[in-house]
């Protein structure tokens, strides 16, 4: 197994830091026999411990210092230096240049050297206020007589600002700094004085190269991520009009920053997005980091009179990515998010641009199945960036001393024991099960995979975990259990109990999975729940109640058509009837047609699952029994949902077209056939969606707190109403937002609080919450959640 960074895939067995793009092979030479790689190593480790910069940060100077005409063993002249600055937007004889080279040119032999650029660049980037105040003081004293007189810092200030900044109050500004400085009447500032000075006062330290130039996109990307682009960025231009090729004429690859002005990516003439330096992701050559096939991914235009870029190149990013440096892993990250939600907004009408643009056939096609590979590419970089796979273990209480440990562990361990041993409640006092739930899965039923195994689900039952900590701020272990027989795989799930607080069941299949929620239910005390059945019949609820409310309707006097009669259509269907949906006015279909009373095989098996929700009906359709109905739910296929189908509906239909990646009918379509539709689906770019995370999370979290010993129906009827009046406070709700946003803080408070109030009153809680004082507790907690992410 190997990783795969932008197209370029960690070459297993190679000699050295080799990376494969396409059928070209790139070396970052490590671990090299020959004496050149060995001796240039050496040096990136010396340089390493005699610098505030990690590793392989210092690799990435290395090699853009020796690409760009310096050696390991001479310096580089005043001419070469300037050179070098270039592509960082200095110019090679500007003062600023003349002045770097003095800075960096510690030993006064006219040549700057490895060891002298990494040295001022670890004091520039990452250095203590001393190191820092000693680079700037040789920076700005031009004359080199070990003092800084006032000139020399007004200059020196005004050739380093930004140009925005009136030179007039820019000099002022400086004067006035510079009068600060105790001697600064008395024959200048010495080093003493002014490292002195500057400890007291940190703004005598104005920013000094790229950061002043990159301030633009500070805000916009974490703190690590801003150093490698400190590290490694350097600048250009493009003029209104000009191009920066995305696809192989970029051989090496890059991220391309927009500092100014603005750019549209299109393929084949097709706009695919428009980006500017004000925009949340003001960067274009996302692509590049995650496949070497670029040439289906268009050209940047600039579309501004002038755009100033800041350009990350792959090849000077690659040390970073292959020692799992924290910033250059935040750059995949966010780059890789935004490259999905770009991808997920050009897969909205696309082709129907293309086609009106007169894009072939065959080159839509083609584009559609890239986004297709680079989708999948980019889900499989995320998972290797950093630390594999999605959770990880972190201790609670300190334990960096042999004082600790012996009380984390033994013997002092051995109190909590004896107490729960006495009396099992103070489990939840003493361990983290009262915070703690099991994901458990056979892979039986995986997201719309099937039966791809236990070993296969891991992924998806650790995302599942990452949901419930970030949303509900609950931990997890995911369990995934090598059994298909359900009289096994509940064994499991009981004598794992203990452990935690509650059981999440996860992707098991139906029928079985019916038997096995309850039974697991059945024989433990602590609250049970099958995600897939109860997770989006509660979300769908919410949108039930709120849009038949915004037309006018009750749920016992609607019709509803559900289509899918998996664990979540029949659970769907069964929870509408605890809704106020009378029983009679649900029609089930699935493959086989309409579910009905006397329908050949439900005769043949009277224990099938269906025969709860079997309708005495003469309709034996789809399309039948559409016609006059108020709401359609489907779970089940992509475009099985005609308009024609569509158009029989009664006024102001519900559509809950919840089939996954694709609704049964799409969102645009769909309006535009019924402008009076009300309609949801499982995407996060429509309007509306219907997602599990909205319900899960808060349930067991206020199951949990409450300790409740199992997940009753008053429980989920109070989610289903709670996640419905939580939308009604939206000031834009309506029929375009009848369902709250995933992120938003309030629901932990709002339906915890809700499910906890339930247990209460249905008896199945052990402990006594104080409502109020419970709610206003969560929303603290959800506050300081947020402000950290």
């Amino acid at each position: 197994m190997f990783r795969m960074y932008g197209g370029l895939q960690r070459v297993p067995g190679s000699v050295g830091s080799a990376w494969r793009a396409g059928n070209t092979k790139l070396f970052l030479p490590r671990f090299d026999s020959s004496s050149t790689s060995s001796n240039r190593w050496g040096v990136i480790k010396e340089l390493t411990k005699s610098s505030n910069l990690a590793l392989p940060e210092v690799e990435s100077v290395v090699s853009q210092y020796l690409r760009r005409g310096g050696s390991l063993s001479e310096g580089i002249s005043r001419e070469e230096f300037g050179r070098f600055l270039s592509p960082f937007g200095v110019e090679a004889d500007s003062l600023s240049a003349q002045r770097y080279f003095d800075a960096l040119d510690v030993n006064k032999d006219g040549t700057v050297d490895l060891k002298e650029l990494v040295t001022g660049i670890s004091a520039g980037l990452r250095g203590n206020p001393q190191e820092l105040a000693e680079f700037r003081f040789r920076l700005w004293d031009i004359n080199g007589d070990g003092t800084l007189q006032e000139d020399e810092f007004v200059k020196l200030i005004c050739a380093t600002a930004s140009p925005k900044v009136n030179q007039a109050t820019l000099t002022k500004m400086a004067k006035a700094t510079y009068a600060r400085f105790p001697s600064a009447s008395s024959g200048g500032v010495t080093l003493e004085e002014f490292v002195k000075s500057v400890a007291i006062y940190q703004d005598l330290l104005p920013p000094v190269g790229k950061s002043e130039s990159m301030a633009p996109i500070k805000d916009k990307v974490p703190k690590g991520a801003w150093e490698v682009l400190q590290l490694l960025g350097s600048f250009f231009t493009l003029d209104e009009g000009e191009a920066l090729n995305l696809g192989e004429g970029e051989t090496e690859g890059g991220l391309y920053f927009l500092l100014d002005g603005s750019m549209r990516v299109s393929y084949e003439g097709v706009t695919l997005f428009d980006v500017s330096a004000e925009s949340d992701a003001p960067y274009v050559g996302e692509v590049s980091l995650f496949t070497s096939e670029r040439s289906n991914y268009g050209r940047a235009h600039a579309t501004s009179k002038r755009c100033r870029i800041l350009a990350l190149r792959l090849v000077d990013m690659l040390p970073l990515v292959y020692h799992d440096h924290k910033g250059a892993c935040q750059i995949l990250e966010v780059v890789g998010t935004s490259l999905f939600e770009r991808l997920q907004e050009i897969e909205v009408g696309f082709d129907r641009k293309a086609e009106a643009a007169g894009v072939s056939e065959e080159a839509i096609k083609e584009f559609a199945s890239f986004r297709k590979r680079l989708l999948a590419k980019w889900a499989l970089s995320y998972h290797t960036i950093g630390t594999n796979g999605k959770i990880t273990i972190t201790p609670s209480k300190q334990v960096g001393t042999a004082a600790d440990l012996s009380v984390a562990y033994s013997p002092g361990v051995a109190e909590p024991c004896i107490a729960i041993q006495g009396d099992p409640e103070k489990s939840y006092d003493y361990t983290s099960r009262g915070h703690l739930v099991g994901v458990v899965s056979n892979g039986t039923a995986v997201l719309g995979l099937g039966n791809i195994g236990a070993l296969a689900s891991k992924p998806v039952m650790e995302g599942k975990a990452v949901l419930f900590k970030q949303f509900g701020g609950l931990d997890s272990f995911d369990v995934e259990v090598d059994q298909s027989d359900p009289e096994e795989f509940i064994k499991v799930c009981t004598a794992i109990a203990p452990t935690f607080g509650g059981i999440n069941i996860e992707d098991v299949k139906a029928p079985e999975c019916f038997y096995i929620e309850k039974e697991v239910q059945r024989r433990c005390n602590i609250p049970i729940m099958h995600d897939d059945q109860h997770g989006t019949a509660l979300i769908a609820g919410a949108g039930l109640l709120n849009g038949l409310e915004l037309v006018g309707k009750r749920p016992e006097d609607i019709r509803v058509v559900v289509s899918g009669c998996g664990a979540a259509g029949f659970t769907c269907a069964k929870y509408f009837i605890s809704l106020g949906v009378k029983k009679e006015n649900i029609i089930a279909c699935d493959i086989n047609g309409t579910v009905h009373v006397g329908r050949a095989d439900l005769v043949a098996d009277p224990e099938s699952y269906l025969n709860e929700i079997a309708n005495d009906t003469p309709l034996r359709s789809l399309v039948e029994v559409l016609d006059g109905a108020d709401v359609f739910l489907g779970l089940s296929v992509g475009g099985l949902l005609k308009p024609n189908m569509l158009r029989t509906m009664n006024d102001n239909p519900l559509v809950f077209a919840l089939a996954n990646p694709y609704p049964e009918i799409d969102y645009p379509l769909a309006c535009a056939t019924r402008p009076d539709v009300i309609m949801g689906t499982g995407r996060s770019d429509y309007p509306n969606q219907i997602n599990n995370v909205l319900a899960f999370p808060y349930i067991f979290r206020g199951a949990l707190d409450c300790r409740a010993s199992a997940v009753c129906e008053p429980m989920k009827v109070a989610a289903t109403k709670a996640i419905a009046g939580l939308a009604k406070e939206y000031p834009h709700f309506g029929r375009t937002a009848i369902i709250p946003k995933p992120f938003d803080p309030l629901l932990l408070s709002r339906v915890s609080s809700a499910v906890a109030e339930a247990a209460m009153e249905s008896g199945v809680a052990r402990k006594a919450l104080d409502l109020e004082a419970y709610k206003n507790r969560l929303e603290m907690e959800a506050e300081q959640r947020s402000m950290s992410n």
